[in-house]
């Protein structure tokens, strides 16, 4: 999802000790971007943004799989049952101006445990997106691409009130706002092929809390009335995208994050009937996560990505692997 490993820099620093050690094959004024075709990784954002009048769309297909979890000390236990989901996202970017561009996210997932299944596809929570370009990139890529970014998160998935069944709640109700920095180059190696490096950081101050009601998504009773106070979150991605050709892209990529403590407080009935007072404190979470990928691309417009992100380390947190494809197209 140590928080900030310096891993994030080490294809920058290869393409450089490399470019010391070996002759280069073109010189700064031979390099172009003509026929080199990247579409971004998995997971982290695309800092240099869309042109203004274009738009970006790329529809996802994943399989969510757990059968374990991370404890608060790191260790790996396996879980009760196996649990899944198929989940589509799609995030839809559009050029407002030369250096301004807005995306809008929407999902929708169908979950199981077992037998049991949530009632169908249903939607989940939707993120707005506003990006600033600080910095555009030059002609060649090697110039980075410097933006910052807000995005917005509205609990538009279903989270209580869900009717004991808890595969109905894709969402957590949480109105979560995000703050973010990227920054994306590209990098020339010796045998004159590009590699393209991106990073995003991102943090989100502790939001509102959220009315709970009945049963939900953190395991409230049915009765239930009370709320949590959700945690903060910070998390840095980055990624390594090597162009092969004009139709093959191999990507490897890494995120982090961490989210604090989060306390749920409210009052449910017990056996007799009597109101109880619930108080808790859950502690923060961790996570680590890795997703290696290849793309394809059928022309400079269209791609496709498949690859799968999958969990190395956490803390209070499940662990999954979770295969995706995904069609990117430009217009």
């Amino acid at each position: 999802m140590a928080l900030f490993p310096l891993r994030a820099l080490r294809p920058v620093s290869f393409a450089l000790i490399a470019g010391l050690c070996l002759p280069a094959v073109a010189s700064a004024d031979e390099r172009t971007l003509d026929g080199v075709n990247f579409m971004g990784p998995l997971i982290t954002p695309n800092p240099a943004g869309m042109p203004k009048d274009h738009a970006f769309v790329e529809p996802y297909l994943i399989r969510i799989n757990s059968d374990s979890h991370f404890d608060g000390d790191g260790r790996r236990h396996d879980s009760d049952g196996r649990s899944s989901a198929w989940l589509t996202v799609v995030p839809i970017a559009y050029g407002l101006g030369q250096r301004v561009t807005a995306q809008v996210n929407l999902s929708a997932s169908r979950a199981e445990t077992g037998s049991e299944r949530s009632r169908g596809f249903r939607a989940g929570d939707t993120t707005a997106m506003v990006q600033y370009l600080l910095q555009a990139p030059n002609a060649d890529g090697t110039l980075p691409a410097i933006s910052v970014s807000l995005s917005q998160r509205y609990a538009t998935g279903s989270y209580d009130r869900i009717d004991g069944n808890p595969l109905n709640a894709q969402g957590d109700g949480v109105q979560r706002t995000t703050f973010g920095l990227g920054m994306q180059q590209v990098v020339w190696l010796p045998n004159g092929r590009p590699l393209r490096w991106r990073g995003q950081l991102s943090a989100s101050p502790t939001p509102a809390r959220v009315a709970i009601n009945d049963h939900s998504v953190y395991g409230t009773p049915e009765g239930f009335r009370g709320s949590i106070a959700p945690g903060s979150l910070i998390g840095l991605s980055a990624a390594g995208e090597y162009s092969f050709n004009s139709k093959w892209v191999g990507v490897m990529e890494f995120a982090v994050s961490r989210q604090t403590d989060r306390h749920l407080s409210g009052y449910a009935a017990d056996a007799d009937g009597v109101m109880q007072r619930i108080d808790e404190r859950r502690p923060g979470s961790r996570n680590f996560t890795l997703a290696p990928a290849v793309q394809y691309h059928f022309s400079p417009s269209v791609g496709l990505i498949a690859g799968v992100e999958f969990t190395v380390a956490g803390r209070n947190t499940g662990s999954y692997i979770n295969p995706q494809i995904a069609l990117g197209m430009f217009f």
